[in-house]
C-alpha cells in the first residue's frame, strides 16, 4: 500500500468521476475513472477486511465504468452470489452517478485466507456467478446478463460479459488502494483511492452495444474490419498494459495527463465527465414502510430488549429505531 494525498493538481479536479475517451483513428473507445473521497465514504462505513474492501471496491469501479456507458434512467448493478467466504457482494450506481455498496463474509473464512499472500478471486468467492443488471425503473424495460466468476479478478469477469454478452473485446484493469497517510496524531486517515481504465474494440461496422451512449463513440469507427484494425486493437491493449497501479489511484496525475501519457501518438479525445459520489436512498420514511408490509407476528419477532425496533441499512450502516407503537393497527 502507498500514502496517496488526498488533493487536487493546480485547482484541476482529479477524484470521483468517470472521463469517457476514444482513440482517433481507432475503432477503441474506453474510460478512466477515479475514486477518492466517495470511495472512502463507502468503504469506512463498514470496516472489512481489506481483501473484502478491494473486492467492493473493485465491484463499485465496474458499477461506475459500466453503468455511466449507458444511457441509464434507473439504476446498475454489479451483484456476485458464490459459496466462497465472501458469498454476496452488490455495487450499484443510479443514472445521477450516486454509488453504493456491501459485502456478507465469514469472518473466520477471510480472516483464514489473509496469511502473507494476497487471497485469489477464487479463494475469497469460490464459486458462483456475477449479475450485471440495468434497472430502467417501474414501468421500462429490464435486462440482465450473468457470468460465471471464473477468471482470476473482478474486471476479468467484467470482460468476460462483454465478450459472452456482446461479442465485444474489452480490457479492464482496477486497481484500489489504502492510503498511509498519517493525521496529526500520526495515525492513519483511514483513506482510500480506486482508479480503473477499460478499453473496447468497437465493431468494424459502427455499431455499437446497446443503450451505449453514441456521444462516446469513437472517430474512425465504421469501415471493414482488416489487418489494420486488428493491429490497431493490438497496439491499444500493449498500451494498456503498460498503465502502472499507482498512476490509477494518484491524485497528483490527472485523468487528462495519465490518457495522454497512454495514447497521444494515436490522437487520445477526451469527453465530458461523469460525476461520482457516494449515496444511500435509506430513510426513516422509506424503513417504516416497509415495516408495515410485516405482519404482527414477524414485527414481535423484531422488538429488541428495550421493546424498540431498530433496523441496520446495509449500505450505510445507518441504524433507524422506531416505537413499535408507530405499526399498530388502527
Amino acid at each position: 500500500m502507498t500514502a496517496f494525498p488526498q488533493r487536487s493538481v493546480a485547482g484541476e479536479r482529479t477524484d470521483d468521476m468517470v472521463l469517457p475517451f476514444a482513440i482517433e483513428g481507432m475503432s477503441v473507445r474506453g474510460r478512466l475513472a477515479r475514486l477518492g473521497p466517495a470511495i472512502s465514504d463507502i468503504l469506512n462505513r463498514h470496516d472489512y477486511p481489506l481483501p473484502v474492501s478491494q473486492l467492493l471496491g473493485e465491484s463499485l469501479m465496474l458499477a461506475a465504468m459500466l453503468g455511466t456507458a449507458l444511457k441509464l434512467e434507473g439504476r446498475f448493478t454489479v451483484q456476485t452470489s458464490s459459496d466462497g467466504p465472501v458469498d454476496f457482494l452488490i455495487a450499484d450506481m443510479t443514472h445521477e452517478g450516486g454509488l453504493r455498496g456491501y459485502a456478507h463474509f465469514d469472518a473466520q473464512r477471510v480472516a483464514a485466507l489473509t496469511g502473507s499472500t494476497k487471497p485469489t478471486l477464487a479463494e475469497l468467492m469460490g464459486k458462483g456467478s456475477m449479475a450485471l443488471t440495468v434497472d430502467q425503473g417501474p414501468g421500462r424495460n429490464s435486462y440482465q446478463g450473468v457470468v460465471p466468476l471464473e477468471g482470476a479478478s473482478i474486471a476479468a469477469c467484467g470482460e468476460d460479459y462483454f465478450l459472452r454478452s456482446e461479442q465485444l473485446p474489452t480490457l479492464i484493469k482496477l486497481v484500489v488502494a489504502q492510503s498511509l497517510e498519517r493525521n496529526a496524531d500520526g495515525a492513519a486517515d483511514g483513506g482510500w483511492r480506486a482508479g480503473g481504465i477499460m478499453i473496447q474494440h468497437m465493431p468494424a461496422d459502427g455499431g455499437y452495444v446497446r443503450d451505449l451512449d453514441p456521444g462516446d463513440a469513437p472517430a474512425g469507427s465504421s469501415g471493414t474490419a482488416d489487418e489494420a484494425e486488428d493491429e490497431n486493437w493490438n497496439r491499444a491493449q500493449v498500451l494498456m498494459a503498460t498503465v502502472e497501479d499507482h498512476e490509477l489511484v494518484d491524485p497528483t496525475l490527472t485523468s487528462e495527463q495519465l490518457l495522454y501519457r497512454l495514447y497521444h501518438e494515436d490522437g487520445v479525445r477526451a469527453f465530458a465527465p461523469h460525476d461520482l459520489s457516494f449515496s444511500c436512498r435509506c430513510s426513516q420514511d422509506y424503513i417504516a414502510g416497509v415495516l408495515r408490509s410485516f405482519g404482527p407476528t414477524e414485527m414481535a419477532d423484531m422488538r429488541t430488549d428495550e421493546g424498540r425496533i431498530e433496523v441496520r441499512c446495509e449500505f450505510c450502516s445507518t441504524t433507524y429505531d422506531f416505537d413499535p407503537a408507530e405499526f399498530a393497527e388502527k
